[in-house]
């Protein structure tokens, strides 16, 4: 009986030891420098520097593209509206595309603007 008890306090004793060296930091310094030396030494030797160059470049751009879907869908920009401002100075006028003179629905409105301010006169 004594036997099993030294060997449970003995084990006790290994996982508490084992536990406060790896919960430190001074523990695992060493083998995370060496993993990041050994990671420097492969992408020094194992990969084109361009890439390293062109990687980031292609995340930005591709973070940018869905940056402007998603604001696009959420306030509704999908759609092509008219132009509102004037044509820069010097340059001929252009035609709006995609738009069209409704003549019968511009004149109910104007008929029914006109009723409206009668009424409000009266």
């Amino acid at each position: 009986m004594g036997r099993l008890q030294e060997l449970i306090r003995d084990l006790k004793e290994i996982a508490v030891i084992s536990k406060a060296c790896l919960s430190t930091f001074w523990f695992w310094l060493p083998p995370l420098f060496a993993a990041y030396f050994f990671i420097q030494l492969w992408l020094i030797f194992f990969v084109h520097p361009l890439t390293i160059l062109i990687l980031p470049v292609v995340l930005s751009l591709y973070s940018l593209l869905i940056e402007d879907r998603r604001i696009r869908a959420r306030y509704g920009l999908g759609e092509i509206k008219e132009k509102k401002a004037l044509d820069p100075l010097g340059s001929s006028p252009k035609k709006l595309t995609g738009y069209k003179w409704e003549l019968e629905k511009a004149v109910e409105a104007y008929e029914k603007l006109l009723s409206k301010k009668e009424k409000s006169q009266d």
